[in-house]
């Protein structure tokens, strides 16, 4: 774990963190309302425990968020270290939610926003265009508001997952176990470590995931700062780079194929001139286009044999994986100008991506008159 300082004279002196009681639990609850992204990701906050009084629990403040997938995100906070032999009030709080329809969770959020202790939030909303009527808030368009993306990109995704977060100033060891054990079989759970500091009567707050390790961060303008547009153009200007080394009409597939998938995608790592790798819910792709009239889409952690039994739900039988990989010999599909996206190949990429089972979001959809076909062989980049 690491250390804070602070510059004292010509030395240092370590910054010791000041023990929280229930009301400044409180408090920063309060700043969470208005500023999610103390967690550490965009996020909106659209509920908690006064909305789910059936749920409520007196070992925890409990939260409910949407983050930029429109996925429920459950914020349990706990004063000291988060203990195994106490409820688990999260995980009540997600199975309740995964019940509920996005109008029953916009019914929800007109509730919590128009409390009087939330008017700022309301008054928020409301300037930024937010569709709310006399009952419910259209969640679509808070999320197409918070996360600068179309209200379409929102229409048939809110709640389709749930996910907890367990914030406390530390955890017992079984409780390190517990939410490890969660997140390796399928549920998005992680554990935040937050601790508050005093400089001078300043508050400085500070948090990090350690439950499970997060990943260091692959975002193209973090990466940027890192690395000069000399030495790695590709990392400091990301999608244009690889636009302008591809034929326009493989460029625009590019771009297209991005934006088919973005409602579903994390982040995107633009790590190498000829790779750069699509963040999921779930799972990864990886994208190359080192010819220049070819983009590969590559499955992470996938065999030829587990795609195409993937895919085959989806209606696209002419299409069969390439058998050459990178260096974990995932399988890729190879694209070119000819390449036609339709529904169905937007059902698949963000299937993968949100590691949902394959075809359960098939549409029924007449055939393309022409089909992205995979090549066998070839040459690694």
């Amino acid at each position: 774990m690491g250390s804070l300082f602070v510059g004292a004279g010509d030395g240092l002196q370590p910054l010791q963190a000041v023990p929280l009681d229930e009301e400044s639990l409180g408090e920063i609850r309060s700043r969470i309302v208005l500023q999610p992204h103390f967690l550490g990701e965009p996020m909106v906050v659209i509920g908690d425990a006064a909305e789910f009084p059936q749920l409520t629990s007196a070992e925890a403040t409990t939260m409910v968020g949407l983050d930029a997938l429109g996925r429920t995100v459950v914020l349990e906070m706990r004063v000291g270290v988060a203990r195994s032999d106490l409820p688990l009030v999260a995980l009540r709080y997600a199975a309740h939610l995964s019940r509920l329809s996005a109008e029953e969770l916009g019914k929800i959020a007109h509730a919590f926003v128009t409390r009087p202790d939330n008017i700022g939030l309301q008054r928020a909303w409301r300037e930024s265009s937010v569709e709310m009527s006399d009952e419910a808030v259209e969640l679509s368009s808070l999320l197409a508001t918070t996360f600068e993306r179309d209200a379409e990109d929102f229409a048939e995704v809110v709640n389709e997952r749930q996910r907890i977060v367990i914030a406390a100033e530390a955890f017992d060891s079984r409780m390190v176990e517990m939410i490890r054990w969660l997140a390796v079989n399928g549920l998005d759970a992680r554990g935040l470590q937050y601790r508050k500091f005093m400089i001078g009567g300043q508050e400085i707050y500070h948090v990090e995931q350690v439950v499970p390790k997060a990943e260091p961060a692959v975002d193209a303008i973090e990466r940027g700062a890192r690395a000069s547009e000399a030495e790695e153009p590709w990392r400091v200007r990301g999608l244009p780079w690889y636009v302008e080394r591809v034929i326009p009409a493989v460029g625009s597939r590019l771009q297209e194929l991005l934006e088919l998938v973005r409602p579903y995608t994390f982040a995107t790592d633009w790590s190498h001139k000829y790779y750069f790798q699509i963040r999921g819910a779930r799972r990864n792709l990886r994208v190359r286009t080192y010819q220049r009239n070819r983009l590969d889409i590559g499955f992470l952690n996938a065999t030829v044999e587990g795609l195409a039994e993937f895919m085959a739900p989806y209606g696209i039988p002419e299409a069969e994986p390439a058998t050459f990989g990178g260096y974990d010999k995932s399988p890729f599909l190879c694209m070119n100008s000819d390449t036609e996206f339709d529904d169905r190949w937007r059902c698949l990429l963000c299937d993968w991506l949100r590691g949902a089972e394959s075809g359960a979001s098939t549409p029924d959809v007449t055939p393309p008159k022409r089909v992205l076909r995979g090549r066998a062989g070839g040459r690694r980049a």
